[in-house]
């Protein structure tokens, strides 16, 4: 999921960047409008997060040119010093999702981000049974034991990628290039630390009935355990 972060202060911007590149999404800053308008022009994104006051237009104008260019459909958060009721009103009604007062709380905007994700996730529901996990692929959650399981986004894409291909090995290789195919700045011990979450997570140690097993020179292979 790719985020454009338009923000004037550099400081700032590279907060929210790093915050979001923590949760697994993709992330581009601008730091004017005129630079973030240009790139709209020629590419869409899954996610705004918009300062209200920039050096060069007003964050009306941004929102205004994404619900113009984009619809409905895409979440738009912005970011304000103002947080008097008539003021978070008007920024509501003029096309933004939610907004996030400065300076910003970050666990706050982490879970308000999720939060909007989470309603626009599509109602129908393609759920799996994987051993005691259940893969809720649309809903974008899993299961262990009837209890949700809390994943980052990469930690989900790998989990589907592993419980999609049981008693296929996988190398480390082929892992990278699918669930982080657009970070050139990852190698192999990536897959290695995010493997080891799920195994605790997910019960990849057998718990779940299934073992994922890292597999010398190769890579990785989730199995059936036998009861």
């Amino acid at each position: 999921m790719n985020f454009a972060v338009i923000e004037d202060s550099r400081s700032q911007a590279e907060v929210l960047k790093a915050l979001l590149k923590s949760e697994g999404y993709q992330v581009e800053v601008f730091a004017d409008g005129k630079s973030f308008l240009d790139a709209l022009a020629v590419r869409k994104f899954d996610f705004y997060v918009v300062d209200w006051v920039l050096p060069d237009f007003g964050g009306d104008v941004l929102v205004g040119k994404i619900r113009e260019q984009c619809g409905w459909d895409v979440p738009v958060v912005v970011c304000t010093s103002r947080t008097e009721e008539e003021f978070a009103s008007d920024i509501l009604r003029l096309g933004a999702d939610d907004f996030v007062p400065k300076p910003v709380r970050y666990m706050e905007f982490l879970a308000r981000v999720d939060a909007l994700l989470r309603r626009r996730r599509p109602r129908t529901q393609e759920v799996t049974r994987y051993g005691n996990i259940e893969l809720d692929f649309n809903g974008r959650r899993i299961r262990l034991a009837g209890q949700d399981v809390d994943l980052t986004q990469r930690e989900f894409d790998l989990a589907v990628v592993l419980l999609r291909n049981v008693g296929r090995v996988l190398a480390r290789e082929e892992l990278l290039s699918t669930v982080w195919a657009r970070d050139s700045e990852v190698d192999t011990r990536t897959v290695d630390t995010h493997a080891s979450r799920l195994r605790k997570k997910l019960g990849l140690a057998g718990e779940s009935g299934l073992m994922l097993t890292s597999v010398y020179g190769q890579g990785y292979r989730l199995d059936n355990v036998s009861s």
